[in-house]
Protein backbone atom coordinates (compact mmCIF):
# COMPACT_ATOMS: atom_id res chain seq x y z
CA UNK A 1 0.00 0.00 0.00
CA UNK A 2 1.75 3.11 -0.76
CA UNK A 3 1.94 5.59 1.87
CA UNK A 4 -0.16 9.01 1.94
CA UNK A 5 2.25 12.27 1.42
CA UNK A 6 -0.28 13.56 3.51
CA UNK A 7 -2.15 13.54 7.34
CA UNK A 8 -4.80 15.39 8.53
CA UNK A 9 -5.25 16.24 12.25
CA UNK A 10 -7.68 17.65 14.40
CA UNK A 11 -7.13 19.91 17.14
CA UNK A 12 -10.56 21.42 19.36
CA UNK A 13 -10.32 24.22 20.37
CA UNK A 14 -13.98 24.69 22.05
CA UNK A 15 -14.27 27.84 24.66
CA UNK A 16 -10.58 27.37 25.64
CA UNK A 17 -9.50 31.05 23.87
CA UNK A 18 -12.42 33.15 25.46
CA UNK A 19 -11.05 31.90 28.91
CA UNK A 20 -7.59 32.54 28.22
CA UNK A 21 -8.00 36.58 28.02
CA UNK A 22 -9.62 36.62 31.53
CA UNK A 23 -7.25 33.97 33.13
CA UNK A 24 -3.96 36.62 31.50
CA UNK A 25 -6.56 39.77 32.60
CA UNK A 26 -6.67 39.10 36.32
CA UNK A 27 -2.96 37.48 36.60
CA UNK A 28 -3.65 34.07 37.86
CA UNK A 29 -0.62 32.06 36.59
CA UNK A 30 2.10 34.22 37.79
CA UNK A 31 -0.01 34.71 41.45
CA UNK A 32 -0.26 31.11 41.30
CA UNK A 33 3.34 30.18 40.62
CA UNK A 34 4.28 32.54 43.50
CA UNK A 35 1.79 30.77 45.74
CA UNK A 36 2.80 27.30 44.78
CA UNK A 37 6.91 27.70 44.05
CA UNK A 38 6.56 26.04 40.15
CA UNK A 39 5.38 27.06 37.26
CA UNK A 40 4.58 23.61 36.70
CA UNK A 41 1.75 23.35 39.53
CA UNK A 42 0.56 26.66 38.44
CA UNK A 43 0.04 25.22 35.28
CA UNK A 44 -1.39 22.05 36.26
CA UNK A 45 -3.98 23.94 38.60
CA UNK A 46 -4.85 26.13 36.00
CA UNK A 47 -5.66 22.95 33.37
CA UNK A 48 -7.44 21.43 35.91
CA UNK A 49 -9.77 25.00 36.05
CA UNK A 50 -10.51 24.77 32.84
CA UNK A 51 -11.44 21.55 32.40
CA UNK A 52 -13.78 22.17 35.41
CA UNK A 53 -15.25 25.08 33.39
CA UNK A 54 -15.50 23.11 30.09
CA UNK A 55 -16.05 19.17 30.95
CA UNK A 56 -15.03 17.96 34.57
CA UNK A 57 -13.40 14.56 34.89
CA UNK A 58 -11.73 12.88 37.60
CA UNK A 59 -8.15 13.46 37.88
CA UNK A 60 -7.29 10.11 35.72
CA UNK A 61 -9.08 11.15 32.82
CA UNK A 62 -8.12 14.87 32.03
CA UNK A 63 -4.83 13.93 30.71
CA UNK A 64 -7.02 11.43 27.69
CA UNK A 65 -9.49 15.03 28.06
CA UNK A 66 -6.89 17.31 26.71
CA UNK A 67 -5.30 14.60 23.71
CA UNK A 68 -7.85 15.88 21.09
CA UNK A 69 -7.16 19.72 22.41
CA UNK A 70 -4.66 22.88 20.96
CA UNK A 71 -1.45 21.62 23.16
CA UNK A 72 -1.23 25.48 23.58
CA UNK A 73 -4.55 25.87 25.32
CA UNK A 74 -4.18 22.67 27.66
CA UNK A 75 -0.08 23.59 28.37
CA UNK A 76 0.97 21.12 26.33
CA UNK A 77 -1.41 18.10 27.82
CA UNK A 78 1.12 16.68 29.57
CA UNK A 79 0.01 16.96 33.13
CA UNK A 80 -1.52 13.40 34.73
CA UNK A 81 -3.20 12.84 37.58
CA UNK A 82 -0.02 12.51 39.92
CA UNK A 83 0.80 15.77 38.87
CA UNK A 84 -2.58 17.52 39.52
CA UNK A 85 -2.49 15.41 43.11
CA UNK A 86 0.23 16.79 43.83
CA UNK A 87 -0.57 20.26 42.76
CA UNK A 88 -3.47 20.35 44.88
CA UNK A 89 -1.62 19.07 48.15
CA UNK A 90 1.14 22.01 47.51
CA UNK A 91 -2.24 24.48 47.16
CA UNK A 92 -3.37 23.28 50.37
CA UNK A 93 0.02 23.79 52.06
CA UNK A 94 0.15 26.78 51.03
CA UNK A 95 -0.85 30.68 51.95
CA UNK A 96 -4.28 30.35 49.97
CA UNK A 97 -5.83 33.65 51.97
CA UNK A 98 -2.92 35.60 50.15
CA UNK A 99 -3.61 33.91 47.29
CA UNK A 100 -7.12 34.77 47.23
CA UNK A 101 -6.29 38.45 48.02
CA UNK A 102 -3.80 38.87 45.41
CA UNK A 103 -6.54 37.44 43.00
CA UNK A 104 -9.49 38.95 43.87
CA UNK A 105 -7.81 42.41 43.84
CA UNK A 106 -6.06 41.95 40.57
CA UNK A 107 -9.67 41.21 39.68
CA UNK A 108 -11.19 44.40 40.98
CA UNK A 109 -8.43 46.47 39.10
CA UNK A 110 -8.67 44.73 35.88
CA UNK A 111 -12.31 45.11 35.58
CA UNK A 112 -13.12 48.27 37.89
CA UNK A 113 -15.42 46.79 40.24
CA UNK A 114 -17.40 48.19 42.82
CA UNK A 115 -17.09 47.08 45.87
CA UNK A 116 -19.76 49.01 47.77
CA UNK A 117 -21.81 46.31 48.46
CA UNK A 118 -21.44 42.61 49.10
CA UNK A 119 -23.65 39.61 49.47
CA UNK A 120 -22.88 36.26 51.88
CA UNK A 121 -24.82 33.05 51.31
CA UNK A 122 -23.50 29.24 52.26
CA UNK A 123 -24.20 25.89 50.67
CA UNK A 124 -23.64 22.52 51.02
CA UNK A 125 -21.56 20.18 49.21
CA UNK A 126 -22.35 16.43 49.10
CA UNK A 127 -19.62 13.84 49.49
CA UNK A 128 -21.16 10.10 48.49
CA UNK A 129 -17.54 8.52 49.68
CA UNK A 130 -16.61 6.83 52.94
CA UNK A 131 -14.07 8.74 53.87
CA UNK A 132 -12.64 6.82 56.77
CA UNK A 133 -9.43 8.78 57.39
CA UNK A 134 -9.40 12.70 57.89
CA UNK A 135 -6.86 15.35 57.70
CA UNK A 136 -7.27 16.87 61.28
CA UNK A 137 -5.76 20.45 59.88
CA UNK A 138 -8.25 20.33 57.02
CA UNK A 139 -12.11 20.63 56.17
CA UNK A 140 -14.09 18.37 58.53
CA UNK A 141 -16.52 15.90 55.36
CA UNK A 142 -19.18 15.28 58.58
CA UNK A 143 -22.95 15.29 58.50
CA UNK A 144 -25.39 18.20 58.81
CA UNK A 145 -27.93 20.41 57.79
CA UNK A 146 -28.26 19.51 54.12
CA UNK A 147 -29.48 22.28 51.84
CA UNK A 148 -28.93 19.23 49.19
CA UNK A 149 -31.89 17.38 50.81
CA UNK A 150 -29.55 14.60 51.46
CA UNK A 151 -29.25 14.57 55.78
CA UNK A 152 -27.63 10.85 54.95
CA UNK A 153 -24.53 11.92 53.32
CA UNK A 154 -21.68 13.72 54.46
CA UNK A 155 -21.09 17.26 53.41
CA UNK A 156 -18.67 20.74 53.62
CA UNK A 157 -20.50 23.65 53.75
CA UNK A 158 -19.19 26.37 51.02
CA UNK A 159 -19.59 29.94 51.96
CA UNK A 160 -19.69 32.79 49.21
CA UNK A 161 -19.28 36.66 49.30
CA UNK A 162 -20.04 38.47 45.92
CA UNK A 163 -20.27 41.76 44.57
CA UNK A 164 -23.64 43.58 43.82
CA UNK A 165 -21.57 44.47 40.99
CA UNK A 166 -22.46 41.37 38.48
CA UNK A 167 -21.96 39.03 41.48
CA UNK A 168 -18.05 39.31 40.94
CA UNK A 169 -17.39 36.38 43.91
CA UNK A 170 -14.30 37.97 46.52
CA UNK A 171 -14.17 35.72 49.46
CA UNK A 172 -14.97 31.51 50.10
CA UNK A 173 -14.55 29.50 52.72
CA UNK A 174 -15.07 26.32 53.36
CA UNK A 175 -16.10 24.81 56.62
CA UNK A 176 -16.88 21.34 58.55
CA UNK A 177 -19.92 20.07 57.02
CA UNK A 178 -21.74 21.01 61.03
CA UNK A 179 -20.86 24.48 60.93
CA UNK A 180 -23.90 26.48 61.23
CA UNK A 181 -24.23 29.96 58.94
CA UNK A 182 -24.88 31.86 62.22
CA UNK A 183 -21.17 31.80 63.85
CA UNK A 184 -19.40 32.56 59.92
CA UNK A 185 -20.82 36.09 59.51
CA UNK A 186 -18.40 38.15 62.03
CA UNK A 187 -15.16 36.27 60.76
CA UNK A 188 -16.29 36.80 56.97
CA UNK A 189 -16.82 40.44 57.90
CA UNK A 190 -13.23 40.91 59.12
CA UNK A 191 -11.68 39.04 56.23
CA UNK A 192 -13.48 40.97 53.60
CA UNK A 193 -12.43 44.29 55.51
CA UNK A 194 -8.82 42.97 55.36
CA UNK A 195 -9.52 42.14 51.68
CA UNK A 196 -11.23 45.28 50.70
CA UNK A 197 -8.95 47.51 52.47
CA UNK A 198 -12.46 49.73 54.07
CA UNK A 199 -15.02 48.43 56.21
CA UNK A 200 -18.10 51.39 55.06
CA UNK A 201 -19.26 48.44 52.42
CA UNK A 202 -22.86 47.18 52.96
CA UNK A 203 -22.85 43.67 54.11
CA UNK A 204 -26.09 41.73 53.03
CA UNK A 205 -26.79 38.37 54.28
CA UNK A 206 -29.61 36.18 55.28
CA UNK A 207 -31.69 35.70 58.37
CA UNK A 208 -28.88 33.73 60.25
CA UNK A 209 -26.86 37.28 60.55
CA UNK A 210 -29.29 38.70 62.56
CA UNK A 211 -27.56 37.14 65.66
CA UNK A 212 -27.50 40.04 68.96
CA UNK A 213 -23.68 39.58 69.20
CA UNK A 214 -22.81 39.84 65.59
CA UNK A 215 -25.40 42.77 64.74
CA UNK A 216 -23.60 44.89 67.83
CA UNK A 217 -20.19 44.35 66.50
CA UNK A 218 -20.51 45.02 63.26
CA UNK A 219 -22.18 48.43 64.76
CA UNK A 220 -19.17 49.16 66.40
CA UNK A 221 -16.99 48.28 64.02
CA UNK A 222 -18.53 51.01 61.88
CA UNK A 223 -20.02 47.87 59.54
CA UNK A 224 -23.14 48.73 57.50
CA UNK A 225 -25.70 45.42 57.65
CA UNK A 226 -28.97 44.68 56.10
CA UNK A 227 -30.40 41.18 57.48
CA UNK A 228 -33.76 39.55 57.75
CA UNK A 229 -35.19 39.57 60.99
CA UNK A 230 -36.17 35.59 61.67
CA UNK A 231 -39.42 34.72 62.76
CA UNK A 232 -38.44 33.67 66.19
CA UNK A 233 -38.00 36.57 67.24
CA UNK A 234 -40.53 38.64 69.80
CA UNK A 235 -40.52 41.65 67.92
CA UNK A 236 -42.27 39.34 64.88
CA UNK A 237 -45.12 38.02 67.23
CA UNK A 238 -45.34 41.83 68.61
CA UNK A 239 -45.92 42.55 65.19
CA UNK A 240 -48.66 40.05 64.07
CA UNK A 241 -50.84 41.27 67.15
CA UNK A 242 -50.94 44.66 65.84
CA UNK A 243 -51.55 43.55 61.96
CA UNK A 244 -54.93 41.26 63.50
CA UNK A 245 -55.78 44.48 65.66
CA UNK A 246 -55.72 46.13 62.22
CA UNK A 247 -53.68 48.66 63.67
CA UNK A 248 -50.87 48.87 60.33
CA UNK A 249 -51.23 50.84 57.67
CA UNK A 250 -49.19 49.79 54.50
CA UNK A 251 -47.72 52.47 51.94
CA UNK A 252 -46.92 51.46 48.76
CA UNK A 253 -43.05 51.65 48.14
CA UNK A 254 -42.21 50.00 44.55
CA UNK A 255 -44.08 47.91 41.74
CA UNK A 256 -41.70 46.09 39.17
CA UNK A 257 -42.80 43.01 37.07
CA UNK A 258 -42.93 39.96 38.27
CA UNK A 259 -40.08 37.84 37.89
CA UNK A 260 -42.09 34.08 37.78
CA UNK A 261 -45.56 35.31 36.27
CA UNK A 262 -45.50 36.69 33.26
CA UNK A 263 -47.94 39.98 32.56
CA UNK A 264 -48.51 40.12 36.78
CA UNK A 265 -46.95 43.45 38.49
CA UNK A 266 -45.49 42.66 42.05
CA UNK A 267 -46.25 44.58 44.43
CA UNK A 268 -44.54 45.67 47.36
CA UNK A 269 -45.78 47.63 50.27
CA UNK A 270 -43.89 49.14 53.66
CA UNK A 271 -45.79 49.61 57.42
CA UNK A 272 -45.78 52.78 58.01
CA UNK A 273 -44.81 54.19 61.94
CA UNK A 274 -41.29 52.97 63.73
CA UNK A 275 -39.99 49.16 64.52
CA UNK A 276 -37.29 48.51 66.01
CA UNK A 277 -35.17 45.60 67.15
CA UNK A 278 -34.42 44.95 70.64
CA UNK A 279 -30.71 46.14 70.15
CA UNK A 280 -32.21 49.31 68.71
CA UNK A 281 -31.78 49.08 64.93
CA UNK A 282 -34.71 49.68 62.52
CA UNK A 283 -36.92 47.18 61.36
CA UNK A 284 -38.90 47.59 58.35
CA UNK A 285 -41.81 45.70 57.73
CA UNK A 286 -42.54 44.75 53.42
CA UNK A 287 -45.45 43.29 52.11
CA UNK A 288 -45.08 41.43 48.39
CA UNK A 289 -48.20 40.89 46.65
CA UNK A 290 -46.34 37.50 44.65
CA UNK A 291 -45.16 36.28 48.09
CA UNK A 292 -48.51 36.94 49.63
CA UNK A 293 -49.85 34.51 46.80
CA UNK A 294 -46.77 32.12 46.94
CA UNK A 295 -47.79 31.91 50.73
CA UNK A 296 -51.29 31.22 50.51
CA UNK A 297 -50.29 28.79 47.84
CA UNK A 298 -48.11 26.84 49.87
CA UNK A 299 -50.01 26.58 52.85
CA UNK A 300 -52.74 25.14 51.09
CA UNK A 301 -50.44 22.48 49.12
CA UNK A 302 -49.03 21.12 52.68
CA UNK A 303 -52.53 21.47 54.47
CA UNK A 304 -53.90 19.28 51.84
CA UNK A 305 -50.84 17.07 51.72
CA UNK A 306 -51.05 16.66 55.72
CA UNK A 307 -54.99 15.89 55.72
CA UNK A 308 -54.16 13.18 52.83
CA UNK A 309 -52.11 11.27 54.90
CA UNK A 310 -54.18 11.66 58.21
CA UNK A 311 -56.90 10.21 56.76
CA UNK A 312 -54.68 7.33 55.62
CA UNK A 313 -54.10 6.39 59.44
CA UNK A 314 -58.02 6.62 59.78
CA UNK A 315 -58.67 4.63 56.48
CA UNK A 316 -60.61 1.19 58.08
CA UNK A 317 -59.52 -1.24 55.56
CA UNK A 318 -55.84 0.47 55.96
CA UNK A 319 -53.98 -3.48 56.74
CA UNK A 320 -51.62 -2.10 59.21
CA UNK A 321 -53.35 0.06 61.44
CA UNK A 322 -52.25 1.47 64.71
CA UNK A 323 -54.05 -0.63 67.54
CA UNK A 324 -52.97 1.88 70.49
CA UNK A 325 -54.21 5.43 70.88
CA UNK A 326 -50.26 6.50 71.86
CA UNK A 327 -49.32 4.74 68.62
CA UNK A 328 -51.68 6.60 66.83
CA UNK A 329 -51.22 10.15 68.12
CA UNK A 330 -47.56 9.79 67.58
CA UNK A 331 -47.98 8.84 63.78
CA UNK A 332 -50.20 11.99 63.71
CA UNK A 333 -47.74 14.20 65.13
CA UNK A 334 -45.12 13.37 63.07
CA UNK A 335 -46.99 14.08 60.18
CA UNK A 336 -47.70 17.79 61.37
CA UNK A 337 -44.59 18.12 62.02
CA UNK A 338 -43.41 16.84 58.34
CA UNK A 339 -45.80 19.46 56.94
CA UNK A 340 -44.96 22.15 59.32
CA UNK A 341 -49.05 21.99 60.10
CA UNK A 342 -49.58 21.59 63.64
CA UNK A 343 -51.25 25.31 64.27
CA UNK A 344 -53.83 24.82 61.28
CA UNK A 345 -55.22 21.23 61.76
CA UNK A 346 -57.07 20.05 64.64
CA UNK A 347 -56.89 16.26 65.47
CA UNK A 348 -59.31 14.43 67.64
CA UNK A 349 -57.67 11.00 68.33
CA UNK A 350 -60.26 8.67 70.58
CA UNK A 351 -61.31 5.25 71.19
CA UNK A 352 -64.58 3.85 70.34
CA UNK A 353 -66.30 0.93 71.08
CA UNK A 354 -66.28 -1.79 68.75
CA UNK A 355 -68.02 -5.03 69.06
CA UNK A 356 -67.04 -8.30 67.87
CA UNK A 357 -69.28 -11.96 67.99
CA UNK A 358 -67.44 -15.62 67.73
CA UNK A 359 -68.90 -18.92 67.89
CA UNK A 360 -68.68 -20.53 71.16
CA UNK A 361 -67.97 -23.97 69.50
CA UNK A 362 -65.95 -24.93 66.61
CA UNK A 363 -67.81 -26.02 63.29
CA UNK A 364 -69.95 -25.03 60.55
CA UNK A 365 -72.17 -21.94 62.19
CA UNK A 366 -76.42 -23.14 62.62
CA UNK A 367 -79.22 -21.89 64.28
CA UNK A 368 -78.15 -22.98 67.06
CA UNK A 369 -75.02 -22.04 67.58
CA UNK A 370 -73.91 -20.34 70.29
CA UNK A 371 -72.08 -16.59 69.82
CA UNK A 372 -69.96 -14.96 72.52
CA UNK A 373 -69.65 -11.00 72.56
CA UNK A 374 -66.47 -9.12 72.31
CA UNK A 375 -65.94 -5.89 73.08
CA UNK A 376 -62.46 -3.92 72.00
CA UNK A 377 -61.64 -0.21 72.23
CA UNK A 378 -59.68 0.79 68.86
CA UNK A 379 -58.13 4.54 68.33
CA UNK A 380 -59.75 6.72 65.71
CA UNK A 381 -58.27 9.49 64.26
CA UNK A 382 -60.37 13.03 63.03
CA UNK A 383 -59.00 15.89 61.17
CA UNK A 384 -60.05 18.96 60.09
CA UNK A 385 -59.04 22.67 59.36
CA UNK A 386 -58.42 25.24 61.74
CA UNK A 387 -60.07 27.95 59.93
CA UNK A 388 -59.80 30.92 62.77
CA UNK A 389 -55.95 29.53 63.07
CA UNK A 390 -55.58 29.68 58.86
CA UNK A 391 -57.35 33.56 59.12
CA UNK A 392 -54.58 34.61 61.14
CA UNK A 393 -51.85 32.94 59.20
CA UNK A 394 -52.95 35.11 55.87
CA UNK A 395 -53.05 37.92 57.72
CA UNK A 396 -49.11 37.62 57.74
CA UNK A 397 -48.75 36.29 53.98
CA UNK A 398 -45.87 37.90 52.02
CA UNK A 399 -44.31 39.81 54.72
CA UNK A 400 -40.90 39.97 55.60
CA UNK A 401 -38.78 41.91 57.99
CA UNK A 402 -35.55 43.65 56.85
CA UNK A 403 -33.27 45.46 59.22
CA UNK A 404 -30.36 47.65 59.09
CA UNK A 405 -27.63 50.19 60.91
CA UNK A 406 -27.65 52.27 57.84
CA UNK A 407 -29.89 55.40 57.27
CA UNK A 408 -31.56 54.45 53.99
CA UNK A 409 -34.99 54.41 52.93
CA UNK A 410 -37.37 51.83 52.58
CA UNK A 411 -37.12 51.76 49.34
CA UNK A 412 -32.89 52.04 48.48
CA UNK A 413 -33.20 49.41 51.09
CA UNK A 414 -35.70 46.76 49.84
CA UNK A 415 -33.61 47.67 46.24
CA UNK A 416 -30.49 46.29 47.90
CA UNK A 417 -31.67 43.14 49.42
CA UNK A 418 -33.52 42.38 46.39
CA UNK A 419 -30.15 41.20 44.72
CA UNK A 420 -29.40 38.47 46.87
CA UNK A 421 -30.89 36.07 44.47
CA UNK A 422 -28.07 36.81 42.02
CA UNK A 423 -26.16 35.37 44.98
CA UNK A 424 -28.31 32.26 45.08
CA UNK A 425 -27.19 31.74 41.18
CA UNK A 426 -23.90 31.94 41.67
CA UNK A 427 -24.63 28.23 44.06
CA UNK A 428 -26.50 27.16 41.30
CA UNK A 429 -23.34 27.26 38.81
CA UNK A 430 -21.11 25.74 41.13
CA UNK A 431 -23.72 22.76 41.54
CA UNK A 432 -25.13 22.66 37.86
CA UNK A 433 -22.87 24.18 35.53
CA UNK A 434 -19.17 23.32 37.27
CA UNK A 435 -20.45 20.26 38.85
CA UNK A 436 -19.28 20.35 41.86
CA UNK A 437 -20.51 16.94 42.95
CA UNK A 438 -19.54 14.15 43.12
CA UNK A 439 -16.22 14.74 44.31
CA UNK A 440 -13.61 11.84 42.92
CA UNK A 441 -11.14 12.63 45.72
CA UNK A 442 -10.00 10.89 48.89
CA UNK A 443 -8.22 12.98 50.69
CA UNK A 444 -9.89 15.80 52.71
CA UNK A 445 -6.90 18.07 51.90
CA UNK A 446 -6.90 18.06 48.31
CA UNK A 447 -10.94 18.58 48.66
CA UNK A 448 -10.29 21.64 50.47
CA UNK A 449 -7.87 22.22 47.94
CA UNK A 450 -10.22 21.46 45.24
CA UNK A 451 -12.87 24.20 46.58
CA UNK A 452 -10.61 26.69 46.04
CA UNK A 453 -9.94 26.14 42.16
CA UNK A 454 -13.79 25.87 42.26
CA UNK A 455 -13.99 29.71 43.62
CA UNK A 456 -11.24 30.29 40.80
CA UNK A 457 -14.20 28.33 38.29
CA UNK A 458 -16.47 31.02 39.73
CA UNK A 459 -14.77 34.04 39.87
CA UNK A 460 -13.76 33.78 35.89
CA UNK A 461 -17.49 33.12 35.08
CA UNK A 462 -18.72 35.55 37.14
CA UNK A 463 -15.82 38.21 35.04
CA UNK A 464 -16.99 36.74 31.74
CA UNK A 465 -20.49 37.23 32.70
CA UNK A 466 -20.11 40.47 33.47
CA UNK A 467 -18.19 41.91 30.45
CA UNK A 468 -20.62 40.34 28.22
CA UNK A 469 -24.11 42.28 30.00
CA UNK A 470 -21.57 45.04 30.78
CA UNK A 471 -21.07 46.03 26.83
CA UNK A 472 -24.26 44.85 25.88
CA UNK A 473 -25.74 47.93 27.83
CA UNK A 474 -23.27 50.19 26.47
CA UNK A 475 -24.53 49.34 23.20
CA UNK A 476 -28.06 49.24 23.15
CA UNK A 477 -28.61 45.55 23.38
CA UNK A 478 -31.59 44.31 24.98
CA UNK A 479 -30.74 40.39 24.40
CA UNK A 480 -28.59 38.46 21.89
CA UNK A 481 -29.50 35.04 19.91
CA UNK A 482 -27.32 32.85 22.11
CA UNK A 483 -29.62 30.70 23.14
CA UNK A 484 -31.20 27.08 21.05
CA UNK A 485 -32.68 27.68 17.91
CA UNK A 486 -31.29 31.28 17.59
CA UNK A 487 -33.79 32.65 20.93
CA UNK A 488 -32.69 35.19 22.53
CA UNK A 489 -30.95 36.15 26.36
CA UNK A 490 -31.25 39.02 28.03
CA UNK A 491 -28.64 37.75 30.49
CA UNK A 492 -26.79 35.46 28.44
CA UNK A 493 -24.57 33.11 30.59
CA UNK A 494 -21.49 31.07 30.34
CA UNK A 495 -23.03 28.10 29.92
CA UNK A 496 -24.16 29.58 27.13
CA UNK A 497 -20.95 30.73 25.95
CA UNK A 498 -19.19 27.30 26.33
CA UNK A 499 -22.49 25.85 24.67
CA UNK A 500 -21.68 28.28 21.66
CA UNK A 501 -18.33 27.63 21.12
CA UNK A 502 -18.07 24.25 22.37
CA UNK A 503 -17.96 22.60 18.69
CA UNK A 504 -14.94 24.98 17.19
CA UNK A 505 -11.67 23.39 16.01
CA UNK A 506 -9.55 23.35 13.23
CA UNK A 507 -7.84 21.10 10.72
CA UNK A 508 -4.21 20.81 10.11
CA UNK A 509 -2.64 19.43 6.94
CA UNK A 510 0.44 17.95 7.90
CA UNK A 511 3.62 16.33 5.67
CA UNK A 512 5.02 13.29 5.99
CA UNK A 513 7.49 14.15 8.45
CA UNK A 514 5.09 16.13 10.38
CA UNK A 515 5.71 19.36 9.10
CA UNK A 516 2.83 21.76 8.91
CA UNK A 517 1.75 22.73 5.53
CA UNK A 518 -1.57 24.57 5.79
CA UNK A 519 -4.44 25.06 8.47
CA UNK A 520 -8.03 25.46 7.71
CA UNK A 521 -10.70 26.67 10.12
CA UNK A 522 -14.47 27.12 9.29
CA UNK A 523 -15.73 30.46 9.15
CA UNK A 524 -17.53 31.87 12.82
CA UNK A 525 -21.12 31.73 12.78
CA UNK A 526 -22.82 35.11 13.23
CA UNK A 527 -23.89 34.69 17.45
CA UNK A 528 -20.22 33.44 17.64
CA UNK A 529 -18.51 37.07 16.15
CA UNK A 530 -20.99 38.83 18.24
CA UNK A 531 -20.07 36.93 21.48
CA UNK A 532 -16.03 37.74 20.72
CA UNK A 533 -16.82 40.96 19.73
CA UNK A 534 -19.04 42.32 22.84
CA UNK A 535 -15.99 40.21 24.85
CA UNK A 536 -13.21 42.83 23.32
CA UNK A 537 -11.35 38.81 21.80
CA UNK A 538 -9.47 39.09 18.12
CA UNK A 539 -11.56 36.36 15.97
CA UNK A 540 -7.86 34.90 15.21
CA UNK A 541 -7.70 33.17 17.66
CA UNK A 542 -10.43 31.07 16.06
CA UNK A 543 -8.72 31.49 12.40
Amino acid sequence: MQAQPFQLQRQVLGALPIFDPVIERIGLLPCLTQALGQARYAEAILLLLKNILVERQALYAIRQWTAPYDPALVYGGKYGDDVLARALDRLFESDRASLLTRVVLAAVRAYAVDLSQIHQDTTSVKLTGAYAQQHHRAVQRVRGYSKDHRPDLRQLVYELSVTRDGAIPVLFKAHDGNHTDDTLHWDNWQMLRGILGRSDFLYVADCKLCVSPTLLNLDRSQGRFITVAPRTRGEVEDFQHKVEASLVRWEKVMAKRSSRKQGRIDLYEVASGLYQLQEGFRLYWFRSSEKARRDWDEREEKIASAMDQLRALADPVRKRKPKKEQTLRKQAEAILARFAVRGWIKVDIASVEVEKFRQVTRGRSSADTMYRKLVHWVPRINCSRDENAIARAELMDGTFPLTTNTELDAAALLRAYKYQPNLEKRHALLKSVLRVAPIFLKKNQRIEALMFVYFLAQLVCALIERQLRDTMRERGLTHIQILPEDRPSANPTTEQVIRVFNSRARHLLLSKNGNLVQAFSEPLSPIQEQVLSLLSISPSVYA
